[in-house]
């Protein structure tokens, strides 16, 4: 009874992963009923791709100057408006417009991309026009990144009076998103700002010679000090100097300095909150500034030409058949696998459900892009899962003792290591490949045979034990 008990828990564990993993959990939103697990990522050429083209921006503004040649705002309304001259001036001039700035331009793209993390990209820059056309896989943030791809990306610290560039871009070595959570427990999210050598030296001088100055004339007690507290506070008034911090030609912050920074490194509070929504939005959108720093500054300014989705429904209908092809492949097996080791072979076939129902939680969870190579990989999995589970139950069919069901499994991985240890290997170099089809078979790969083992070498050995262990 201890044994059929044992055996029911161990399916009824499956079953349960199984039907997360092929089902999913739902939960009601607004007035539906939603999944709650991640959903696959499909490659550009399975789900469909935006294709979006971009021109170089050939509009001009206008530009005021003074009777000294200074650009202007705007000409005072009690001004002579003879004393100032208008002109309109190319939005993008003649001079910026070359290959060297084309190929600082896909620079920029391919790093501002990388940073905003879409599972796939492709930046084709035409080197003559400097045009350029970037696919993406269509998302619920292609519009967004879209949109992020066009930004200037400046960055300046100030004197915030006279306008005096204190620190610039060139000064900045890398900037991150970083969080924490305060005495409220509300997460507060930052941006991190890391400055390189000469930026160091700059940002130290300036937070000291823009840090905050207390009042003390209250705390001057003799007649001396008494006598001089206002000629302090004057001078204190001249010395409470500011900076404005600019991003992306808006001002982020006024502000001055408790203290000298003298590690380089500045970190700015961007928003806080309690609820996950609120904290995913300020992350979102420190990412953001990140990604702008840690990228050159546009040289030239782009317009949206055309933005169009294309459904690839020949990849997508192959996908689908090669799915039915595993599918039936694997019912085979299942059945054979029944004919030919009874019970034993129900477990293997609980083994294979339960591998599969695992594979599927880790591509979800850990955002591996599903492709046409992944379900080569599938097939390669099923090919070793099999391989595996013959060897450890034609070994019990030939000797069922307890002893060697106890230790079959260990010793067939054992015997095999070798051929763990290169498939380990050959998935993990084609993960870092730049391709997105062979880095989804690797990925693949990977998580697959991570599943062929914690199912084999747990849940299946321990309802093989539970068999054939001697009760009493």
């Amino acid at each position: 009874m201890e044994k059929k008990l044992k055996i029911a828990l161990y399916i009824l564990i499956i079953v349960l992963i199984s039907i997360v993993a092929f089902v999913g959990v739902y939960s009601k939103k607004a007035v539906s009923y939603e999944n709650d697990l991640p959903d696959y990522l499909l490659t550009s050429d399975v789900k469909g791709k935006r294709i979006t083209s971009f021109e170089i921006d050939s509009s001009t503004e206008e530009k005021i100057y003074d009777k000294d040649g200074n650009e202007v705002a705007s000409i005072p309304t009690d001004a002579n408006e003879e004393d100032y001259k208008k002109e309109q001036v190319k939005v993008n001039p003649d001079e910026i417009l070359n290959k060297e700035n084309y190929k600082k331009v896909e620079s920029i793209l391919n790093g501002r991309l990388k940073e905003l993390g879409p599972s796939e990209y492709r930046v084709k820059l035409n080197e003559e026009t400097g045009n350029f056309v970037i696919e993406l896989p269509e998302g619920l943030d292609t519009n967004q990144i879209i949109q992020y791809l066009t930004l200037k990306g400046d960055f300046s610290i100030t004197d915030s009076e006279d306008g005096t560039l204190l620190i610039g871009k060139s000064d900045v070595e890398k900037a991150s998103v970083m969080y924490n959570v305060n005495e409220s427990g509300n997460v507060v999210v930052y941006l991190s700002i890391k400055f390189n050598k000469e930026g160091t030296k700059k940002l130290a001088e300036v937070s000291k010679n823009y840090m905050k100055i207390e009042d003390s004339s209250s705390e001057n007690t003799n007649s001396e000090e008494n006598d001089n507290a206002e000629e302090n506070s004057e001078n204190e008034e001249e010395k409470q100097k500011q900076i404005t911090m600019t991003l992306e030609g808006s001002e982020f912050l006024t502000t001055q300095f408790d203290n000298v920074i003298s590690d380089g490194t500045l970190s700015l509070s961007v928003g806080q909150g309690s609820d996950l929504a609120s904290v995913y939005d300020y992350m979102q959108q420190t990412k953001v500034y990140a990604m702008l720093l840690n990228n050159d500054e546009m040289p030239i300014e782009y317009n949206v030409k055309t933005s169009e989705y294309i459904e690839n429904t020949a990849v997508k209908d192959n996908l689908y058949v090669a799915i039915g092809v595993l599918i039936g492949i694997c019912v085979i097996i299942a059945i054979y696998m029944i004919v030919k080791f009874r019970l034993n072979g129900v477990f293997a076939d609980m083994t294979f459900v339960l591998t599969t129902a695992l594979l599927l939680l880790m591509i979800r969870y850990t955002n591996t892009v599903v492709s046409i190579g992944s379900v080569i990989a599938m097939l390669a999995l099923i090919a070793i899962e099999t391989y595996f589970i013959f060897k450890i139950l034609n070994s019990i069919k030939n000797d069922s003792s307890y002893e060697n069901v106890s230790t079959v499994t260990y010793n067939v991985y054992l015997k095999n290591i070798d051929v763990i240890i290169v498939l380990l290997i050959i998935a993990v170099v084609f993960t870092f490949m730049s391709k997105v089809a062979v880095y989804s078979i690797g990925m693949t790969l990977f998580y697959g045979i991570i599943s062929i083992l914690a199912s084999n070498l747990a849940f299946m050995r321990m309802m093989l034990l539970a068999r054939y262990r001697k009760e009493g």
